[in-house]
């Protein structure tokens, strides 16, 4: 199980996770070039809090990015709490998750939900099809036959694309 955790910083998620996207690329490109699954049976699942809204754009991206990975999702699959525009004071939104038995509740819930998720797909199976390559992974990145295509152009001698 993934739980990610960020606040909302001018309308984003936190530069921290941004760092940590940048270091996953090395697993984006695992699927698409060797199409091995690194993250196979893996659910994910967010924490979204910060005194600003935008909190469905941000769950959008988390979702999209750990959607490409190959995790799967419980039902409901992030939580979320914004105060909005008009409460910018960080000191009285920390107050108010670190005091919210809501948010508590509610995180608990969550990683329930992504227990029982995890569960399913350790004990069940989605067949072969639940890893077959769609969208822009479609096609398998021949690098060598490009690779090879790319030398013979520079030689002057351009071979028909490789299909």
């Amino acid at each position: 199980m993934i739980l990610v955790a960020t606040p909302i910083r001018w309308g984003s998620a936190s530069s921290l996770y941004y760092k940590m996207v940048e270091r996953m690329n090395c697993i984006q490109n695992q699927e698409t070039i060797a199409n091995r699954h690194l993250l196979r049976d893996k659910v994910a699942a967010f924490i979204i809090t910060g005194g600003q809204d935008n909190v469905q754009a941000v769950a959008g991206q988390l979702l999209g990015l750990f959607a490409e990975l190959g995790c799967q999702f419980p039902q409901f699959p992030y939580i979320a709490h914004s105060r909005g525009w008009s409460a910018e004071g960080m000191e009285n939104n920390e107050r108010f998750v670190r005091e919210s038995v809501s948010l508590h509740e509610g995180a608990a819930a969550l990683v329930g939900r992504c227990m029982e998720t995890a569960k399913l797909m350790i004990t069940g199976s989605l067949g072969s099809a639940a890893l077959s390559r769609g969208g822009r992974k479609g096609h398998e990145l021949d690098t060598r036959a490009e690779t090879l295509q790319r030398r013979d152009e520079l030689r002057g001698r351009p071979r028909s694309p490789v299909i």
